[in-house]
């Protein structure tokens, strides 16, 4: 079971290579004490199987067989050294260098004719006629293969802990394609590509069931967003006729009323509600059509600088008559993919909303420039501006901070700059200028792709 504070998958790695490497020690560890067990369980047998023959043959054939049995081991370099000494403490076999050990198992140091230390395993026990014999053989070449297989082990302990860190990055690196895989669909649909899906590996394990789900959410997603879409257009599609022959209607009604008469400003306001009427529904359309990326089929590649010039000379006039000044500063020659009229619309929506919701007085910068592989098509005021607390709701359709601002806005002037944004594989921006605000929308460097 993954620990609780476990969440990435660099920890996830990390916690199975720590597991393995661990688990790989300690089973060196075990590897090595069994292996030092059995071995010294190997040379107490060899000792204890020589002291009970030296045993045995006192018992038949007295001292002398035991001494004679002693010298022909010694000559013969049977791999064992002895001390015998008699009741007395006089020793009658052995080197000087051995020295007498108290009865039982010991681990000791025996001298050779050099001096130098041999450690060795010994065992002492009391014979009869009150001899006493001390068994011993040489640890040397155990200890030296003990530690021969303790290298060993620590050898294949690094080799394992480099193919589980080699295992465990392509283990990770695995992780990871599959999951950014999913999380770039995931944004993509986010950023408005509904018709967006993640890929399969075509293998059939539980990435691929887990990518099968997704998808069926996200299928089952965009047909309800596509069928909402469907709703709202249609919608506005059968009222916007009946709307338009009311209005006819009333117009025709406006001019036959006589001047003075006292339903002639009723009608008149009659009028002018259906015509907000139909720009709202005007407005829904065009997001609509934004939305189902079937204008991008009109895409093609443009001067954005002089066409934002131009939206600025032909709004200029417009910023004069409410007593604001309209500003620009374009660099030239950035040429991007696109559609001409909705980038304008773009444009001019956001100067209009700029202008249309600050006093007289207000400055209106328009401003296009690269910024690394990015263009910038930038709109700063230094009005009111609004907080930003209130700027997913200034990004909501109908989403209007202050409708006494503008009786006669309906909230879709940001949604369908947006919108018009996501088309572009762009992203919109809102931002507070102090004062003011300061809206951008992100273009791709040398166009937009389908």
């Amino acid at each position: 079971m993954i620990a609780r504070g476990v969440r990435s998958a660099r920890q996830i790695t990390l916690l199975f290579v720590a597991g393995l490497v661990i688990a790989g020690a300690l089973l060196g560890g075990i590897a090595y004490l069994v292996g030092h067990d059995a071995i010294r369980g190997q040379i107490d047998a060899r000792i204890e199987a020589e002291m009970h023959s030296l045993r045995h043959l006192q018992k038949q054939g007295g001292n002398k067989a035991l001494l004679d049995a002693i010298d022909e081991d010694d000559e013969r370099g049977g791999g064992f050294d002895y001390v015998l000494v008699n009741a007395w403490g006089h020793r009658l076999s052995g080197e000087r260098g051995h020295p007498l050990l108290a009865t039982g198992w010991r681990d000791a140091v025996f001298r050779d004719d050099a001096g130098n230390g041999i450690p060795v395993r010994a065992l002492t026990a009391h014979l009869d006629n009150g001899l006493r014999l001390t068994v011993a053989t040489d640890t040397a070449p155990a200890a030296a293969l003990l530690r021969t297989t303790l290298v060993l082990l620590a050898l294949a302990l690094l080799v394992l802990i480099v193919l589980a860190i080699g295992c465990g990055l392509l283990f990770e690196r695995a992780i990871r394609r599959r999951l950014d895989l999913m999380n770039r669909t995931a944004v993509a649909i986010i950023a408005g590509h509904l018709d967006s899906r993640i890929a399969l590996s075509g293998h059939g394990d539980e990435f691929d069931q887990l990518a099968n789900t997704f998808n069926s959410m996200f299928g089952r997603v965009e047909a309800l967003i596509g069928n909402l879409r469907q709703v709202s257009s249609d919608v506005a599609h059968e009222l916007r006729t009946p709307i338009t022959h009311l209005q006819n209607r009333l117009e025709r009604a406006l001019e036959e009323i006589p001047p003075g008469s006292p339903g002639l400003e009723t009608v008149d306001a009659a009028i002018g509600d259906s015509e907000r009427i139909l720009s709202l529904f005007s407005a829904l359309l065009r997001i609509s059509e934004v939305e189902s990326g079937t204008v991008r089929r009109y895409f093609r590649t443009f001067d954005l600088s002089a066409q934002s010039a131009m939206v600025v000379e032909s709004y200029s006039a417009v910023a004069e008559d409410k007593g604001c000044q309209l500003l620009s500063d374009i660099e030239p020659d950035i040429f991007v993919d696109g559609d001409v009229e909705l980038l304008s619309q773009a444009m001019t929506n956001l100067i209009e909303n700029a202008l249309n919701h600050n006093g007289p007085g207000t400055r209106v910068t328009l401003v296009i420039e690269r910024c690394e592989d990015r263009v910038a098509l930038r709109v700063t005021d230094d009005g009111k501006g609004i907080g930003e607390a209130d700027f997913p709701l200034a990004l909501r359709r109908f989403g209007r901070l202050e409708a006494r601002r503008n009786p006669a806005g309906h909230g879709l002037g940001l949604p369908l700059v947006q919108a018009i944004a996501r088309l572009h594989q762009g992203v919109l921006e809102l931002q507070d200028a102090r004062p003011g605000l300061r809206v951008t929308i992100w273009l791709r460097s040398g166009g937009a792709t389908d």
